[in-house]
């Protein structure tokens, strides 16, 4: 039923205090608020305007609430990001990227967004960047989703898709470009069945669900052990 789905995603609970970066204080501005279930799209929308200011730091934030759960590289990694993105160069490679990768989601374009961000074997933070974008048409992806879709991929209709390469602790690894193409190609079908769901669930309840909600109730369902029915 449907009602699982909405009951799934109206318990995300994912808040994150910008604030706790590590150099704030070098950014005024900037990491100055927490980022909750009630304003999350509102970050988003944040995320692509700051694409037509060319704010760079927005995309700092970004990462930084990606990587809140990875306490020993959220610091690391956004500190890389902004370093790089600083570069107006490389800022513009970036924006040219995502819109690169958003018209056509191939893999080459894939891995060129991950150069852009300076992530060279990354894949779950690049794509986030892809989702802030155009959170209608691209999920995000973690391995509490790859986790999910390996259990339950086969009863929703994708048994040919390919599994995320997980690493021991359950992050998706994309260390060599065999692992990055089986990720991708993962990724496109995780994306095609969260669309599929989003249209199914907007039309039996007149709502605008997004592929990025879809995404979300199966986060939150995959944390507490809820279960999602076949639509």
């Amino acid at each position: 039923m449907v009602e699982s789905w909405l009951n799934a995603y109206t318990g995300y609970d994912w808040s994150v205090d910008l604030r706790k970066y590590a150099d704030q204080p070098k950014h005024p501005g900037y990491f100055d608020q927490t980022i909750t279930p009630e304003n999350i799209m509102d970050f988003e929308a944040r995320f692509r305007e700051s694409l037509q200011k060319d704010d760079y730091q927005v995309a700092g934030e970004v990462c930084f609430w990606k990587n809140y759960g990875t306490y020993q590289s959220r610091n690391r990694l956004t500190i890389r990001l902004l370093e790089h993105l600083s570069h107006p160069l490389n800022w513009s490679q970036f924006k040219k990227s995502i819109v690169g990768l958003h018209k056509s989601p191939t893999l080459q374009n894939f891995e060129v967004l991950r150069d852009a961000v300076n992530q060279p074997k990354g894949f779950a933070t690049p794509i986030t960047f892809l989702s802030f974008y155009n959170p209608c048409t691209y999920p995000m992806v973690d391995k509490n989703i790859a986790y999910w879709w390996t259990r339950n991929k086969d009863s929703h209709g994708f048994k040919s898709s390919r599994l995320f390469n997980q690493r021991s602790d359950g992050w998706i690894q994309s260390i060599t470009r065999p692992q990055t193409a089986q990720n991708w190609e993962a990724y496109l079908n995780w994306a095609s069945f969260c669309r599929e769901y989003a249209k199914r669930i907007t039309s039996r309840v007149k709502i605008n669900c997004r592929a990025r909600d879809i995404e979300m109730a199966v986060w939150m369902a995959k944390k507490n052990g809820l279960h999602l029915d076949l639509l």
